[in-house]
């Protein structure tokens, strides 16, 4: 790479310059939320490098919203949540006021998107030096919660941040109602409605599950930022017991995303003519060259199928026609991993055959490597970064998903300069209404008379199981969602030992909610 190559960039390129990955301590005695972003943008701002202080040139300074912070969410974390102006919390400890303060919505989707946004801003020239920042110190706070201790995480710095994403809810009051919510409660839905797409048994499944999550496994073991470094073998992912119980049948608790973590990362994302300005090094400017974000339909009961995803299809196309490149020009990726069915989806929809030598993964996956909430990404593009700064010209793609496989975002990335105007973010306003007008009309809330189980899973407390969750059809070709009845675990054991997609019986609407019983 020559050093005229980077004198053809234009002065108003976004660059990405700074990334950092941060592990926190385990335990009560582990990072708060302030802490944890604190230390990963003072270190990304550090990796830059720069013979100039990057902090005092920062004009914008945007975070993921935390998963305590998630609106309308059950749970006693919300109640206790201190921090109403994070950005402007992180701008205090770095002895800052910055003129942008940004806080996404919630879904994995929002570090790319936030990313796209910054990248935009950038070229548009409202924006110079942006800092984007996100995790989760939930183990801390759990372990807190757990011993009694006592709880005073606050920081009111005043202000209120702009808003970015969609607020919408994640679904249908009458899906949430049948248990549509979790996520580890939906993904295996996902799971069986491939299974049954691909004609496979659920031994043949699994087997391609362990072998895929083995693979990631792998490379979070060889991951200092990894919050699990262990190398799982396909049949530990697989193989139900003690320390591997059921979760959401198929899935195991070793093939579900762990959000109780203690980690954070940051990125320093500026012009090409503030890094000059700053003096950093060129050796650790990254280049966007594709950007795109879809919504596929919203709710899942009135989607055409639960194995694909035509937003994920149409953000890569967007990608690839944005940059010029082809798949085989790839030389790494990381595709989200919260479950093993959101890789399997998209591996299929951006095209990358089963038999593909290339990784999938640069961190090592939700599950092994850790799923920080809504801010994943962050850690998956500074790995991505880092990869790319080592190996000169080279490109990698990654994804972003939040919900239940609903709002995604893709990114392409290179260490290769670019040359020429940057407008590498795509317009997905066209396709984002041909998805929406894909929506089914076939979905029914209150179902009565015979169906068939279109997709199921089995939903696991730690002694035993639950409840279960159809998606069905009708007779007359109606979908509906339902559940089986109260405290049938004979049942329920049967579902997860015996064949049941495609499998007759009767539903009936009863107090509120479909009740299926099976032939």
């Amino acid at each position: 790479m020559t050093e005229n190559s980077y004198s053809n960039v234009n002065d108003n390129t976004p660059v990405l310059v700074g990334c950092s990955q941060y592990l926190g301590k385990k335990g009560l005695d582990g990072p708060n939320y302030l802490d944890i972003l604190s230390v990963a943008t003072k270190t990304a701002i550090a990796d830059c490098e720069a013979k100039n202080d990057v902090t005092k040139h920062l004009d914008t300074i945007s975070v993921i919203r935390f998963t305590a912070d998630t609106p309308n969410r059950d749970s006693a974390t919300t109640e206790l949540w201190g921090y109403p102006n994070m950005p402007r919390s992180i701008g205090n400890i770095l002895g800052i006021t910055v003129p942008n303060e940004i806080y996404t919505t919630t879904g994995g989707n929002s570090p790319q998107l936030l990313l796209n946004e910054l990248c935009n801003r950038i070229k548009d020239g409202k924006s110079n030096c942006a800092v984007l920042t996100g995790g989760e110190a939930l183990d801390t706070f759990v372990s807190r919660l757990k011993s009694g201790a006592e709880m005073d995480w606050e920081d009111d710095p005043g202000g209120e941040p702009e808003s970015l994403g969609s607020l919408k809810e994640l679904g249908s009051e009458f899906e949430m109602r049948h248990g549509i919510f979790d996520p580890s409660s939906v993904y295996p839905l996902f799971a069986n409605s491939i299974r049954k797409s691909e004609g496979k048994s659920s031994l043949q499944h699994m087997q391609d599950i362990g072998n895929l999550f083995s693979g990631f496994s792998k490379v979070a073991a060889e991951n200092e930022h990894a919050w699990f470094k262990i190398h799982r073998s396909p049949e530990e992912i697989v193989e139900v017991s003690p320390q591997n119980r059921m979760v959401g049948f198929p899935y195991t608790k070793y093939m579900n995303s762990i959000m109780r973590v203690n980690q954070s990362a940051a990125l320093v994302v500026t012009s090409a003519k503030k890094a000059r300005e700053l003096g950093i090094p060129e050796s650790k400017w990254i280049f966007m060259y594709g950007g795109a974000s879809l919504n596929d339909v919203w709710n899942i009961t009135d989607r055409d199928n639960l194995h694909s995803s035509p937003a994920i299809n149409k953000c890569s196309e967007a990608v690839f026609n944005k940059s010029g490149l082809e798949l085989s020009d790839i030389s790494y990726f990381d595709l989200y991993s919260c479950f093993p069915s959101a890789v399997q989806i998209a591996q299929k929809e951006i095209g990358i055959t089963v038999d593909d030598k290339r990784s999938l993964t640069v961190t090592g996956g939700l599950p092994y490597y850790g799923g920080p909430g809504s801010a994943y990404v962050v850690n998956s593009i500074s790995g991505m970064m880092n990869k790319l700064r080592k190996d000169n010209g080279s490109f990698g793609l990654l994804n972003a998903n939040g919900w239940f496989l609903t709002k995604h975002a893709l990114g392409l990335f290179s260490s290769k300069p670019f040359e020429g105007e940057w407008d590498q973010v795509a317009d997905t306003s066209h396709a984002q209404i041909e998805i929406d007008n894909s929506a089914s009309s076939l979905f029914i809330e209150e179902a009565n008379g015979r169906g068939s189980i279109e997709t199921y899973t089995v939903v696991n407390s730690r002694e035993a199981p639950k409840k279960a969750i159809i998606i069905g059809k009708l007779e007359d070709g109606k979908r509906f969602v339902a559940n089986t009845r109260k405290g049938d675990e004979d049942l329920l054991n049967k579902m997860m030992s015996n064949e049941m997609l495609d499998a007759k019986g009767t539903v009936k609407f009863e107090d509120s909610r479909n009740i299926f019983q099976p032939d």
